[in-house]
């Protein structure tokens, strides 16, 4: 049995409780890191 687990923080912007206290500036440092 396979679990993956999806990361939607970015992709629900302004929607998502995280994202309304996460600045783009503050996300840019780490976006490399996302896909690894």
């Amino acid at each position: 049995m396979t679990i993956a687990i999806t990361d939607v923080v970015l992709r629900d912007a302004h929607q998502s409780l995280f994202a309304t206290r996460l600045r783009l500036d503050d996300m840019l440092p780490i976006a490399a890191q996302l896909d690894d």
